[in-house]
């Protein structure tokens, strides 16, 4: 395996730190209830179930984005999270929320690809 880059790290955990501090803000008001998530939620047709297991995985997945055997997992399981948050908001006409989306998705692509060779691997 071919040493990365200093910039590229530095880049890689830029990368991952500012994804860690948007998805632990963002579920934050899922896993505590707050009103405008538990309305978003219900407008897009989710139970609060959903939402509680969303804000869980997005919780737990900032946290594994700085373990670098799990930042893949992790950038990848927050990449099919961010899908369904594209087709929720283009099948309720909000698609100003998708650049934003796509921005959180390239980084999490990112994250993923520079981190697959330190993944653990179950084989």
């Amino acid at each position: 395996m071919a040493e990365r880059s200093r910039g590229v790290n530095i880049g890689l955990w830029l990368a991952s730190g500012l994804l860690a501090a948007l998805y632990l803000f963002a579920s934050y008001p899922k896993l505590t209830s707050d009103p405008q998530a538990v309305e978003g939620f219900h407008h897009f047709g989710y139970s609060d179930g959903f939402r509680m297991f969303i804000g869980s995985c997005e919780f737990l997945g900032a946290i594994a984005l700085f373990i670098p055997r799990l930042a893949f997992w992790s950038a990848c399981g927050l990449f099919i999270i961010m899908l369904g948050a594209v087709h929720a908001h283009l099948t309720h006409d909000e698609a100003s929320h998708v650049p934003v989306i796509a921005i959180a998705m390239a980084l999490l692509a990112f994250v993923a690809w520079m981190r697959r060779p330190q993944a653990l691997l179950l084989s």
